[in-house]
């Protein structure tokens, strides 16, 4: 029995060598540093999904490995919901590549090697005010890429899709710098997806209508044949609810609040949603609310 023991030790030793060795090669020889012909670094507009953070791509896991400087868009109570997302979204995936143990071990020093940079974006119509917030977030990124450190600029959902780092970027691209993006998860893909419903059919145009959409471009649209996904509807929500109603959407009309993130809630219709709204509107009204309108048969 005593030798069985030592041959089972002999096993697992090399194993567990084995498996912190191939950790720790893959850390390592990830680029710390990747200038550009220009000596500078490179910016990334990485999507880190809407919530969930098993929606983080490879891509986005490999870039934000890479890039020594991580930036995001901060809150008002200074939280920066798409680092969290995706510290736990890398979390996940280096417990999974190399176990629990080895996840832990990395996540001290690992992060501690990455300089994090907040950024401040105020939520005002006031463009003068946007503009210079781009502005900002641009000139700080610029320190870093000058030094040719790559800079990741975390997003929630797609980076293409109403994402603030298309504005920053396109200053970063003026400036001369090298500009790359990453591609994920779409908060009405995810949504869809929570609700077990399509977005589409096979003859069936979808329309993406913005939270900044003015109520007679809304109004049209809701005319159009085909899904329409309206975002960030808050501010003008109790106007486009009555409207939806008016035009017979309300059993065709379904809702996801905070998809991905705590607290999310999803109602298959109107009715529920209003119902939820007027029983617990603390915790019902959001930023991240997203309403999917799906063709009526009037309307097909």
């Amino acid at each position: 029995m005593a030798e069985h023991h030592h041959d089972h030790e002999a096993h697992e030793h090399p194993h567990t060598h084995s498996h912190e060795h191939s950790h720790a090669a893959y850390v390592s020889n990830l680029p710390k540093v990747h200038k550009t012909e220009t000596g500078k670094g490179t910016f990334y507009g990485v999507s880190v999904g809407p919530g969930d953070c098993g929606h983080l791509t490879l891509n986005a896991v490999q870039t934000i490995m890479h890039c020594p400087v991580i930036t995001a868009p901060q809150t008002k109570n200074e939280g920066m919901v798409a680092w969290d997302i995706a510290k736990a979204g890398i979390s996940r995936f280096l417990e999974l590549s190399f176990g629990s143990r080895m996840a832990e071990a990395s996540d001290e020093s690992f992060w501690a090697a990455k300089t994090v940079l907040p950024l401040n974006f105020p939520m005002t119509k006031v463009e003068s005010v946007r503009k210079a917030s781009y502005r900002n977030a641009a000139d700080a990124i610029e320190a870093y890429l000058d030094k040719g450190l790559d800079v990741a600029m975390l997003n929630l959902g797609d980076v293409a899709v109403y994402a603030t780092c298309q504005y920053v970027a396109d200053l970063l691209k003026a400036d001369g710098y090298e500009v790359k993006f990453v591609p994920g998860v779409t908060s009405f893909c995810a949504a869809a997806s929570t609700l077990g419903t399509s977005l589409t059919e096979a003859d069936t145009p979808v329309f993406i209508i913005p939270g900044a959409a003015d109520g007679e471009q809304v109004d049209r649209l809701l005319d159009e044949y085909g899904t329409k996904v309206l975002m960030k509807t808050v501010r003008t929500l109790p106007e486009t609810l009555d409207m939806l109603k008016e035009k017979g959407f309300s059993d065709s009309t379904s809702v996801v609040v905070n998809c991905g993130l705590p607290g999310e809630q999803k109602y298959p219709n109107l009715l529920e949603f209003e119902t939820a709204l007027l029983e617990a509107p603390e915790s019902t009204y959001s930023y991240f609310t997203l309403l999917i309108v799906k063709p009526t048969e009037e309307s097909t």
